[in-house]
C-alpha cells in the first residue's frame, strides 16, 4: 500500500515510517496541512492517509482528510487521536479510527482493517 504519514512531531513521523516501511509499505510523509495537500496532487496512487488529529487545528485534521479523499481516486483515511471524544463526534463513516496511545501491532490493524474495508489491495499480510 502507498501511505501518506501527516504528522507534524518529527520523531512521531519517523517511528511511524518505519514502522510502515518495514511492514511493506510506500510511505510518503507530511509534516502539516499544505504538505499533505500537495504530496496527495502529486501522488494520486496514495491508498491510505494516515492523520494524526489535534483538537482545535483549523482547518481541522479531519477536515483535510476528507479533501484529501476527494482529491486521491483510492484514497481512505485512519484517524489517530488520543482525544476519544472529538473522533467519534467528527469521522465519518469511510474513515478507519486509531485511538492513542497506539503501538506498532495497532497501527498495522488499522491499515489492515482499512484496506480489507475499501478492498485495497496488500501486497504483505500484517502478522501482529
Amino acid at each position: 500500500m502507498h501511505v501518506l504519514v501527516v504528522e507534524d512531531n518529527p520523531d512521531t513521523r519517523e517511528l511511524l515510517q518505519q514502522a510502515l516501511k518495514n511492514a511493506g509499505h510506500v510511505v510518503y510523509q507530511a509534516l502539516c496541512v499544505h504538505d499533505a495537500l500537495r504530496l496527495s496532487r502529486m501522488h494520486p496512487n496514495i491508498d491510505v492517509v494516515m492523520v494524526d488529529v489535534h483538537p482545535g487545528h483549523r482547518p481541522s485534521n479531519v477536515e483535510v482528510a476528507q479533501e484529501m479523499q476527494r482529491q486521491l481516486p483510492n484514497g481512505h483515511c485512519v484517524l489517530a487521536s488520543g482525544d476519544w471524544d472529538t473522533l467519534e463526534s467528527s469521522c465519518m463513516k469511510d474513515m478507519t479510527v486509531l485511538r492513542k496511545p497506539y503501538g506498532k501491532s495497532d497501527l498495522l490493524r488499522a491499515l489492515e482493517r482499512c484496506a480489507a474495508r475499501f478492498g485495497i489491495a496488500e501486497t504483505r499480510k500484517i502478522h501482529a
